[in-house]
């Protein structure tokens, strides 16, 4: 008896459902195409965001503020003309080619200190802002022992001339890899970018 009821109810709301459908049949052929049109328009602003920096930092974060400042003082060339196949790949940081006119041995003594003395020149550059002059030891990457991280030649070229300081004739420069006197192995192939 119960079924019966059920079915005859089921039967006349389904036949009524089904008589509105066919006499409105404009508006259920287009109803469901604009609501995935609309539903679908949200996609007009996806885009795909590959930078877990901008996903997981906070906004207003030290490192970002410090990266806007070296973004300021040291813009880097991405322009469209530069050719990929440079030696140095995109960054802040310079690069000095020291070669000999006489074709003399770079790693002597007077060669050796020229270039450190370069170095020391370098890192001593100061670059004046209002209210502060930033120099190399600001802006530079650091090391565990909060030293500012530089490139492996210079740790070579100082171990060898404390080497001549000291007349010790042991230490040898051993290319690609030369190990100092701490026990450190330093590669000299490939340059350390040395700022942030």
């Amino acid at each position: 008896m119960l079924r019966q009821v059920l079915h005859r109810g089921l039967r006349t709301c389904f036949s009524r459902l089904g008589h509105f459908i066919a006499s409105h049949p404009v508006f259920f052929a287009s109803a469901p195409v604009l609501i995935s049109i609309l539903l679908g328009a949200s996609f007009s602003r996806y885009q795909v965001e590959e930078s877990v920096e901008h996903l997981l930092a906070p906004q207003h974060s030290l490192a970002k503020i410090e990266r806007n400042l070296v973004n300021s003082l040291f813009p880097v060339n991405r322009s469209k003309h530069r050719l990929y196949s440079d030696l140095q790949t995109p960054g802040r940081y310079g690069r000095v080619i020291v070669t000999s006119f006489q074709k003399a041995n770079m790693l002597d003594q007077h060669h050796t200190d020229l270039i450190l003395k370069l170095h020391a020149a370098v890192t001593k550059i100061q670059v004046p802002r209002p209210g502060f002059n930033y120099t190399f030891a600001h802006i530079c990457i650091l090391n565990n022992d909060k030293t500012c991280i530089v490139d492996d030649i210079v740790h070579v070229l100082e171990e060898l001339k404390n080497a001549r300081a000291t007349n010790r004739t042991n230490f040898a420069i051993t290319y690609p890899i030369t190990h100092l006197k701490d026990g450190r192995a330093v590669t000299l192939l490939q340059p350390q970018k040395s700022f942030r």
